[in-house]
C-alpha cells in the first residue's frame, strides 16, 4: 500500500474515531457545506510586442471613433485614419462613413474592445503581424440621425472581432484588417 493511500485511510479512520470518542458530547458535529466561490478570470500578461499590437488597435479605434462621431462636420477630414491603418481597414471604414454620411448619420458614444487572444502572424521586411482577437462591445455606442435621434444597432451589442495589426520596424502600429466575426461574446 502506498503512503498516500495509508494517509487517506488514517485521516478517514481518525475522523470516524473522533465522532465516537466517549465524552465527546451527544450532538453530532454539523456538516460544513462548501460555499461556491467565483474564481476571477486571470488578466492576460502580454509581451511588449503583443501590448504594442493592442495599443495599435486602441489608437485605431480612437481615430475611427472621432471621425465617426463628427461625420456631420463638413470640414471633418478622414485622412487621420491613414496614420493608424491601411488596406481593407481603411477602405471598409471609408465605405461605411460614406454610407453613414449620405444617410445623415453619425456615431454617438464609442465602442469598446476587450482583447482575449493574440496570435503572431507572418513577419517580413516591413515588420511583424499580429492577429488580435476580442469582444467588440457597442452597448454604449449607437448611430444617430442628423437630429440626434438614436437608430437601432445592427444585431447585437457584443460581437466577436479580429484585427490584423502590422508592427512596423520603426515601432508604429498599423491596423490592416478590422473584421467583426459571427457570433456573440
Amino acid at each position: 500500500m502506498n503512503s498516500l493511500m495509508r494517509s487517506l485511510i488514517v485521516v478517514a479512520l481518525g475522523g470516524a474515531m473522533c465522532a465516537c470518542t466517549p465524552g465527546g458530547g451527544g450532538s453530532p458535529t454539523p456538516e460544513v457545506t462548501p460555499t461556491p466561490s467565483v474564481t476571477p478570470t486571470p488578466t492576460p500578461q502580454w509581451t511588449a510586442e503583443e501590448q504594442g499590437a493592442i495599443d495599435g488597435v486602441n489608437h485605431y479605434l480612437e481615430v475611427w471613433t472621432h471621425i465617426s462621431q463628427n461625420l456631420h462636420d463638413a470640414d471633418q477630414s478622414w485622412e487621420p485614419l491613414w496614420d493608424v491603418a491601411r488596406d481593407s481597414a481603411v477602405s471598409n471604414a471609408y465605405a461605411r462613413w460614406e454610407q453613414w454620411r449620405d444617410s445623415g448619420w453619425h456615431l454617438v458614444g464609442a465602442p469598446i474592445v476587450t482583447v482575449n487572444m493574440i496570435m503572431p502572424g507572418m513577419g517580413d521586411g516591413q515588420g511583424q503581424r499580429y492577429w488580435v482577437y476580442g469582444c467588440y462591445d457597442i452597448h454604449d455606442a449607437h448611430l444617430a440621425d442628423a437630429k440626434g435621434n438614436l437608430l437601432n444597432n445592427d444585431g447585437g451589442d457584443r460581437r466577436r472581432t479580429r484585427y490584423l495589426v502590422l508592427s512596423l520596424k520603426n515601432g508604429r502600429q498599423l491596423v490592416l484588417e478590422d473584421n467583426l466575426q459571427e457570433g456573440t461574446c
